[in-house]
């Protein structure tokens, strides 16, 4: 093909029919095209080339499909000869310093020359005939990419071709090389504004295998890590490696091999840490895995075949470009190498093996020790059991027998506790005292008389209590908690017995024996429910009973005697029979004269056992109608005055309510002492006499409301009276004075708000009542008795009336009963709720 012809590109049916068939018909391959492919030389262009000694261009259609391939030329300094070219003296200087590095050339027949420079290659890529692309970046190359050999183009120029490269160029006029010239390029310099570019692109490497990025170590190319050589730390020590297994070599470096030795005790030191593979006979090695990941299924031995596990194709890329050295040996270094891992973790194997059964035999041995202490205790326990055990068979047996005598248990118990306390309580032997000990506390107590004897027989619970006594809780019969082994003699022995007396010959006049039982057995040897329970279950209801029963105009013993002293054990249960007690006395009551002084006597000791409410409703009731009776009876006159009735009030003056008082006075004594007072100052007596009248009435007045402003009004009022009446009596107006001046000191106003302060309320509405109540912490019945005593309403309790298990009372015409603070009161519809105001006006 010569310069001026022209290939045509067109693509022709027989391109398309013979697209993919290097076997073109009528020509039979050789084997370089078998080898080489579309990559072969054709015979024609070989023989021809060989014969005339000239450079066979290269088709066009060839140049397309091999494509480009950018070689290195690394970095040139500008000005720089080349010294190499200079020893060799190959070319003259000129030709030397004009030329510069090839920078990339198009793939093609290059010269034998060439091929000569390239020693490194192998030779079963082909003869020194055949002709391959420079990869070699040293100095010989004197060709620009672009550039022809002298006399091939018109427009090449000489002094810029190589050994073939850029002899693509003598297809085309060139302008490469003019580009290049046109934007400032310079013979043997690089190119760049600084002058140190290179014409080798980033390149792109087929990665070995399927694994990920870095899998298979570095992926760049041998080029590049020459240009562009790695200083890392990694990279040295692999360096230094290389370098120490070369050096059992005699041809390789002279340094002297360095052999590292260690000992036992080093590897079994550095093997604390080490992660070992696990022996073959363990449950992991022996375990079939089944690898699923691939295109076909495969069954493995183990879990550790599976890291193991490398595709052919893999380890032929990581082996294809590794370099070996003459005797290198790598298979027999690699068993070595295996070997002596082996021997290590041999090493190590036994090392931790040796410290963990020597652990194992120091653990053994405190095993061995505890369970030898185990088994001793366990032997003094078995021991000690059995001796309980055959006290309890000699409990049990004598107690079948009945021969079992108080004695002899408390001596077993007392043995057992002192001897065997663990057993004692962890197999809870004093649950047995009640089996065993409880038949002979009831015939120890069934002669005794707790009345008579409250003392008796106390030690021995005493002892029993020391002995039996767990200081469980406080469980009364009938709950599903055991009982106390105590509680249960005392409730079984000593309960029967004081119930059986309470119940029997006991009389509730005759307090003090039954109070000194109980005084005596008190806590601990009672516990507190069991006293509980006799107060309420047993002693309250015969003094209920006796309440009852009790008369007050027959009976010689007063009530308060009997009653009161049960009040520190029987607080507020005794309320239940209090109104009972005051309906007694409102009964005896109503025959009753002022002049009978008993009267007195059996209300004083219940002043503080009622209520204030109760005892002034019962007073208000009973006593100060006969006390404003017997005052109305009595005449006052200036002349031989009776004053036994008025002394019969002032007996009654430390239990009268001083409200009670003042309406008794108001009532029944200023009236009639005003009129006889009128009446005889109109007879003109002397003032002195009516001095000595006036003062002995104010002397007279009961001490609790001497003071109040009501009654020293009255008397300023009498002074005032006997001013105007005695006022023509020389001397009488001064001495009236002066004891009006003594009553006004005494009667001093009450000091004036302070500015700003709401005025004074002298009423006091119901809110207030009830609020106050309230505060007081006062009940509805409470409210509603004080309201009655204020205006003077009967409110006594019905005995022997009740509504729905409440007391019923009787406050004025109606009957009433009261429930959470609501009063009900009995209306022909039935019992009906009412409020407070109401019921105060309808009754």
């Amino acid at each position: 093909m010569s310069d001026n012809e022209v290939e045509k590109f067109e693509i022709s049916d027989y391109d398309l029919e013979n697209e993919f068939n290097t076997r073109r018909p009528g020509r039979r391959q050789t084997k370089e095209q078998q080898i080489y492919g579309v990559w072969a030389q054709e015979e024609g262009d070989e023989e021809e080339a060989e014969a005339e000694h000239i450079e066979v261009p290269i088709p066009r259609a060839r140049v397309l499909r091999g494509g480009l391939n950018f070689v290195p030329g690394g970095v040139q300094q500008a000005g720089k000869k080349d010294e190499k070219r200079k020893k060799d003296g190959s070319g003259d200087e000129s030709e030397s310093e004009l030329a510069p590095r090839p920078m990339f050339g198009a793939t093609g027949d290059s010269s034998d020359e060439e091929s000569t420079a390239r020693p490194h290659l192998p030779s079963s890529f082909g003869s020194s005939k055949k002709s391959y692309p420079s990869y070699s970046s040293g100095p010989q190359r004197t060709e620009i990419a672009g550039m022809r050999r002298g006399g091939q183009s018109s427009s090449g120029n000489a002094g810029l071709l190589g050994s073939g490269l850029g002899d693509w160029e003598k297809h085309t006029s060139g302008i490469g090389s003019k580009l290049l010239k046109k934007m400032g390029f310079e013979e043997g310099k690089g190119l760049g504004k600084n002058l140190q570019g290179i014409s080798t692109p980033v390149e792109a490497n087929k990665r070995k295998g399927k694994g990920a990025i870095g899998y298979y170590g570095s992926e760049r190319s041998e080029q590049s890590l020459k240009d562009f050589p790695v200083h890392d730390s990694d990279e040295e020590e692999k360096e230094k490696f290389r370098e120490l297994l070369q050096q059992w070599k005699k041809t390789g470096n002279k340094k002297k091999i360095k052999y590292i030795y260690k000992s036992a005790e080093e590897v079994i030191r550095e093997g604390k840490t080490k992660k070992l593979k696990p022996a073959d006979d363990s449950h992991i090695t022996k375990t079939k895995v089944i690898d699923m990941t691939g295109p076909e299924t495969r069954v493995l031995s183990s879990y550790h075949a599976i890291g193991g596990q490398k595709n052919i194709m893999d380890e032929f890329e990581e082996n294809k470009n590794r370099k070996y050295e003459h005797f290198d040996l790598p298979e027999l270094l690699h068993n070595l190498q295996i070997l002596l891992d082996k021997c290590e973790d041999d090493i190590v194997i036994n090392a931790r093996t040796q410290e963990r059964e020597s652990d194992r035999i120091v653990h053994l041995d405190h095993e061995r020790e505890r369970y030898e202490t185990l088994l001793d205790r366990e032997k003094k326990e078995l021991e000690s059991l059995d001796q309980v055990i055959n006290l309890v068979e000699r409990l049990d047996t004598r107690h079948k027998e009945q021969s079992l005598s108080l004695s002899e248990a408390t001596a077993i118990f007392t043995e057992i506790k002192s001897e065997y306390p663990k057993i004692y309580y962890t197999y809870e032997i004093p649950y047995l005292a009640p089996t065993y000990v409880t038949p002979l506390l009831k015939e120890l107590l069934r002669t005794w008389n707790p009345l008579a004897q409250p003392t008796a027989h106390k030690e021995v619970f005493a002892t029993w209590q020391n002995l039996v006594d767990i200081g469980g809780a406080q469980q009364q019969p009938g709950t599903d908690l055991p009982m106390d082994p105590y509680h249960h003699l005392v409730w079984e022995t000593w309960t029967a017995a004081v119930r059986s007396t309470v119940m029997g010959p006991w009389e509730p006049r005759d307090c003090t024996p039954l109070l000194a039982v109980l005084e005596t057995w008190t806590l601990p040897l009672v516990p507190v429910w069991i006293q509980g329970h006799l107060l309420q279950h047993v002693i309250l209801p015969r003094i209920t009973r006796a309440v009852h029963n009790w008369n007050p105009l027959e009976d010689t013993v007063p009530i308060h005697t009997w009653l009161q002293p049960w009040l520190p054990l029987l607080v507020d249960h005794l309320q239940s029979v209090y109104p009972v007690i005051r309906q007694k006395l409102s009964s005896a009551l109503i025959h009753w004269h002022p002049s009978d002084r008993s009267a007195k006597m059996v209300l004083q000791p219940w002043k503080r056992v009622f209520s204030e409410i109760s005892m002034t409703t019962l007073i208000q009731s009973n006593i100060q109608p006969k006390l404003e009776a017997a005052l109305l009876e009595m005449p006052i006159t200036p002349h031989s005055q009776n004053l036994d009735p008025w002394h019969w009030f002032l007996d009654w003056d430390d239990l009268l309510p001083p409200q009670v008082t003042l309406d008794i006075l108001e009532r029944c004594f200023f009236n009639q002492w005003f009129q006889s007072l009128g009446t005889w100052l109109s007879s003109s007596p002397p003032y002195t006499e009516v001095i000595s009248w006036y003062k002995g009435w104010r002397d007279l007045i009961p001490k609790s409301v001497t003071n109040r402003l009501q009654v020293r009004q009255k008397f300023q009022q009498a002074l005032e009276v006997c001013i105007r009446g005695l006022s023509f009596q020389p001397g009488a107006v001064e001495q009236f004075n002066l004891l009006l001046a003594g009553l006004d000191k005494l009667i001093d106003p009450p000091p004036p708000p302070p500015p700003g302060s709401p005025p004074r309320q002298r009423s006091v509405d119901w809110a207030d009542i009830i609020s106050s109540a309230r505060r007081e912490t006062l009940s509805m019945r409470e409210v509603v008795e004080r309201r009655c005593q204020e205006r003077g309403t009967v409110f006594v309790p019905l005995p022997d009336r009740t509504h729905e298990g409440r007391p019923v009372y009787k406050c004025g015409k109606l009957n009433i009963s009261f429930n959470k603070n609501i009063i009900y009161v009995h209306t022909e519809r039935g019992w009906m709720p009412k409020s407070l105001t109401t019921l105060l006006d309808d009754a």
